[in-house]
Formats: C-alpha cells, sequence, structure tokens
C-alpha cells in the first residue's frame, strides 16, 4: 500500500496536463480498473456491531461495499439476496421468523434508519463555515407528494433542509415528510446530523450523521433473521475516491496502478485496443503482488446440514 503522493509525479507525465481534481478523478478510474478485477487483500475488511437498539434492520458504515459473511454473536449465518421475499420458499414480507440468516437490502439507502412515522426533519451544522450548505432530501409527504422547495428561481425537486449553524429548525411551510428515497448534500468542512423533530417541536430520531466528502449518501443495509447483542461482518470495501495527495491507495503494485493509469488515458482517447493490453497488464501485476503474500490457507464450501445425510426427506415424498 502507498500514498497517491508516492505517484504523483509519474501520474501527471502519464495523463499530461491537467488539474488536480480531474487527476484525482482519473487515478480513481485507475484504482477502480485493477480492483474488479481479483479478490484482493485491501478491499477486505471486518467489523464488529452493537445491534441492541437496532431491532433486525441494520444499515452498515459508508465504506462497506458488499457484505461477505455475517455471524450473530460468533454463530455463523447463511445469507439470502433481496429477493429472498419472493421465492415460494422465503418468509414473504409479513411473515416473521427466527431464523440464523441475514438477507442483503441493497447498497441505495441514505439514512441510517428509515422514518418510524411521518415528522418534519432537521440540520444539526458542526462548523460555522458550513451553514446555508445544501441539504437536499428527496422523498413524498404524508399526501403522497413528491418533496420540493420553492426558491427565487422557482419550484425545485427535493426539500431544502435549512443548515443554519448552532441552531437546528424548520422553515416555514415545512413539510411533514413520509418516505425518505436519497439525500444530496454540498462537500462541508465538518459533519451534518439529519434528525426528525417530533409533534413537541423537540428534537427526535437521528436519521443520519453525514461526512464532509459525502455529496449522495449511500449505505448498505442488512435484515437479521433474529435479534442478537451484536454481529460480526466481513466485507468488501466500497473502491476510493481521491480527493487528496495524502489518501492511500489500497494496492501492492506500483508499476500495475501506473500501467492502470495509461490504460485510463488510453480508453479516454478510445484507442481500445491500447486500453486493453495495458489494462491486463495491471492486473497481472496486481494479482501476482497478492498471491506472493497470500498464506496457504483455504475457504471451505459452506453447507447446510439437515440432520439426515444432507437430504432432503421430502426428496423421497411419492405420494
Amino acid at each position: 500500500m502507498f500514498q497517491v503522493q508516492d505517484i504523483w509525479e509519474e501520474a501527471t507525465k502519464i495523463v499530461g496536463f491537467c488539474d488536480e481534481p480531474k487527476l484525482l478523478k482519473w487515478l480513481s478510474d485507475a484504482v477502480t480498473l485493477s480492483a474488479n478485477k481479483a479478490d484482493l487483500e485491501g478491499w477486505k475488511g471486518y467489523l464488529d456491531i452493537c445491534t441492541e437498539d437496532s431491532g433486525n434492520y441494520l444499515t452498515l458504515p459508508r465504506e462497506v461495499g458488499t457484505v461477505l459473511a455475517v455471524n450473530f454473536g460468533g454463530r455463523p449465518t447463511l445469507g439470502l439476496n433481496e429477493l429472498f421475499n419472493f421465492h415460494l420458499n422465503g418468509p414473504g414480507d409479513c411473515n416473521q421468523s427466527c431464523s440464523w440468516t441475514w438477507q442483503d437490502l441493497g447498497g441505495n439507502h441514505s439514512t441510517y434508519r428509515d422514518l418510524v412515522v411521518p415528522s418534519k426533519v432537521v440540520a444539526f451544522v458542526q462548523k460555522s463555515a458550513d451553514a446555508g450548505k445544501k441539504l437536499i432530501v428527496y422523498g413524498y409527504d404524508i399526501n403522497g407528494l413528491p418533496l420540493s422547495t420553492v426558491t427565487s428561481t422557482g419550484q425545485t425537486k427535493g426539500y431544502q433542509v435549512p443548515t443554519i449553524y448552532g441552531y437546528a429548525v424548520t422553515d416555514a411551510g415545512a413539510p411533514t415528510i413520509a418516505r425518505i428515497t436519497g439525500v444530496m448534500k454540498d462537500l462541508t468542512l465538518g459533519t451534518l446530523r439529519l434528525n426528525t423533530l417530533d409533534d413537541s417541536s423537540t428534537v427526535g430520531s437521528l436519521l443520519a450523521v453525514y461526512e464532509p466528502d459525502e455529496t449522495v449518501p449511500q449505505y448498505r443495509r442488512i435484515k437479521l433473521g433474529r435479534a442478537v447483542d451484536w454481529v460480526r461482518i466481513a466485507y468488501r470495501r466500497n473502491n476510493p475516491q481521491f480527493t487528496s495527495v495524502f489518501d492511500r491507495v489500497p494496492l501492492k503494485s506500483r508499476i500495475g496502478f501506473l500501467l492502470a493509469v495509461r490504460a485510463i488515458k488510453f480508453y479516454m482517447e478510445a484507442d481500445t485496443a491500447n486500453a486493453h493490453s495495458y489494462e491486463s497488464d495491471a492486473a497481472r501485476l496486481e494479482i501476482e503482488a497478492q498471491q506472493a503474500s497470500d498464506p496457504p490457507t483455504f475457504m471451505p464450501i459452506q453447507v447446510i446440514d439437515n440432520g439426515n445425510n444432507l437430504i432432503d426427506p421430502q426428496d423421497f415424498d411419492v405420494t
């Protein structure tokens, strides 16, 4: 692993003259190009989460891209996909299960938790410099109408939450929101905290805390088959988006990364033949660097033992 500044000079020569934000975007694309080719160590992570107050739904931190495995308090569990509720053998949407399973609910959730009841929302601003920055909530109000905001230039989509340093207040005519479908915010210096406001005009539930570099927050959420005190999660990280020369590049091969940068440049120039060649070499060098450091271990295939030699008794029911 190395920093962006360690390859900055060579990357500048490859890309040519451009401003810093553009070069950082190209470097982010180059990392994605290499990362999607293999199961790389720099993208693996593990975390323990206390789930006592989360019920059966758990929204994961922003760095979690794909959930690989989950255990409940140390007990291995079986993972199910988003469409399992539509399967004839699944629980549907009404039945409550108490099984050792978890279900992936997708990675497009913009808040930590959903609204329990229709509510107004307010924002807490951490830094005075962020006063007036945009925090827009998309969704529907209690009348089923899309959220919108009236501005000096007309009506725009989404409700713009007031961001006033030192105060968490709603503006006149603030909608009562029934469902949130998305959130967008400006780049900030500090965090913005989104909360509900109850009928007595006091702060209610915390919906999310948005970090400074988040602009379109999206989190992965899973559903637990039963209530437990804590879970351990193995996951694959989201691909990084570089914003500084001090950001870390989670790759092992420095040369392989520079070849990926060349591949991106050829793609931008519509030279797909050279792009494919450099992309292939970049992936090969990174995989070789990965294999050189992999220990001699293995991951066995998991099976479900039903206590009858893995044979389903219904297979022999011919009546």
